[in-house]
C-alpha cells in the first residue's frame, strides 16, 4: 500500500495536467486572437500594401514551425506527394480566407468584420450538406434566422461600412469553412505525430507552408501586394512611423496570427465535439469585438450594438441546438 501512493500521486498529477490543457489553450487562443486583431488593425492604418501584409503573416508561421521542430518539441511530419496534392486545395482555401480577412479589416472596423464573420455557421451548414453530406434538423437551420437579422441590422447602421469590407469578410467565411470541411475530410493524411496536440501542430505547420507558397503569385501580382511594399513603406515613414515601429508591427502581427491559429488547433485537439469549439469560437468573437471597440475606440451606434448582440446570440443558439439534435441522432445510431 505504501508503494502505491507515489503511483497514485503521479496519476493524480497527470490527470490535473490533462484537465488544465483545455482552459489553458482557450485562454491562449483568446489572448493571441485579440492581440492579432489590434496589432493588425494598427498596421493596416499606416501600411497600405494589404495583400503583402496577409502574405507576410502567413510566412511568419514558417520560422515558428521550424523552431518548434528544431528544438524537438514536435517531430517532423511525414507526407507523401499524394498527400500534398490533396492538401493543396485546403491550403488554397486557407490562404484565400486569410487574405480576405485582412482585406476586410483594412476597410472596416474590426468589430464589424467579426459581426459579418458570425455568418460562418450558415456557410458551414451549406458546405457540410454539399461536401460531407451532413443534413441537420430543420430547427438547426431555423436558428440561423437571428444571425441573418443581426448582421443586417449591424450592417445598415455601421459607421465604417463599405461593400468591399462586407464582401471580403463574407469571402473569408466561405474560404475558412471550405478549409475546415476539407481538413475534416482529409484529416488522416500523412504521419503528423502521435499525440493529438502534435498532430494538430503539424497539420497547421504544413498547411501554413503550403498556403504561403500558393498565395505568393497572388501577393506578387495584385495591387497593394509585395511589389507595392517600397511605396507603402515610404508612405508610412511620411506619417511619422519609425522603421522600428513598422517592423515591430509586421513581426508581431505575423507572430500573433500563427499563434492564434495554433492555439485554435490545440483547442480542437482537446474537445470531443466540433460544436464545443463553435461555442468557444462564438464567445471569442464577443471578446474580440468588445476589446477592439474599447482599445481602438471605434464609434458604435445602438442599432449596430443590438445587431451584433443578436447575431452573436444567434450563433450561440445555433451551436447549442445543433449539439442537441446531433446528440439525439447519435443515440439512434446516426449523427455527424
Amino acid at each position: 500500500k505504501a508503494e502505491a501512493k507515489p503511483n497514485e500521486e503521479v496519476a493524480s498529477g497527470t490527470d490535473y495536467a490533462a484537465a488544465c490543457k483545455l482552459p489553458t489553450f482557450v485562454l491562449l487562443w483568446y489572448f493571441f486572437n485579440v492581440q492579432y486583431n489590434i496589432e493588425n488593425k494598427r498596421l493596416l492604418k499606416v501600411f497600405s500594401a494589404t495583400w503583402a501584409v496577409s502574405w507576410f503573416q502567413l510566412f511568419a508561421g514558417i520560422p515558428i514551425a521550424a523552431s518548434i521542430w528544431a528544438c524537438g518539441c514536435v517531430k517532423l511530419p511525414r507526407v507523401t506527394r499524394s498527400d500534398l496534392g490533396k492538401l493543396t486545395v485546403v491550403a488554397v482555401a486557407f490562404s484565400v480566407g486569410q487574405m480576405s480577412t485582412v482585406a476586410s479589416l483594412s476597410s472596416v472596423a474590426v468589430s464589424f468584420t467579426h459581426v459579418v464573420k458570425a455568418l460562418e455557421p450558415a456557410v458551414n451548414a451549406v458546405a457540410s450538406a454539399l461536401i460531407l453530406k451532413q443534413v441537420f434538423h430543420p430547427l438547426v437551420y431555423a436558428t440561423l434566422a437571428p444571425v441573418f437579422v443581426g448582421v443586417a441590422l449591424a450592417s445598415s447602421s455601421e459607421l465604417s461600412f463599405t461593400m468591399y469590407g462586407f464582401l471580403t469578410a463574407m469571402a473569408s467565411n466561405f474560404a475558412f469553412v471550405l478549409r475546415n470541411v476539407l481538413a475534416t475530410k482529409f484529416g488522416t493524411l500523412g504521419d503528423m505525430g502521435d499525440s493529438k496536440v502534435e498532430r494538430k501542430t503539424n497539420q497547421l505547420a504544413v498547411l501554413t507552408m503550403m498556403a504561403t507558397l500558393v498565395s505568393l503569385p497572388i501577393a506578387l501580382l495584385l495591387p497593394n501586394g509585395l511589389l507595392s511594399c517600397p511605396a507603402a513603406w515610404n508612405a508610412a515613414m511620411e506619417q511619422g512611423v519609425s522603421p522600428g515601429q513598422l517592423v515591430y508591427m509586421m513581426v508581431s502581427s505575423g507572430f500573433y496570427f500563427f499563434m492564434y491559429q495554433l492555439s485554435s488547433f490545440w483547442v480542437l485537439s482537446q474537445v470531443s465535439s466540433p460544436v464545443t469549439h463553435s461555442v468557444l469560437n462564438t464567445l471569442k468573437r464577443v471578446v474580440v469585438i468588445v476589446v477592439s471597440v474599447v482599445v481602438l475606440q471605434n464609434p458604435v451606434t445602438l442599432q449596430a450594438a443590438l445587431g451584433t448582440a443578436l447575431a452573436v446570440g444567434g450563433v450561440l443558439l445555433y451551436s447549442l441546438v445543433k449539439r442537441h439534435f446531433s446528440s439525439g441522432e447519435s443515440g439512434g445510431g446516426g449523427g455527424d
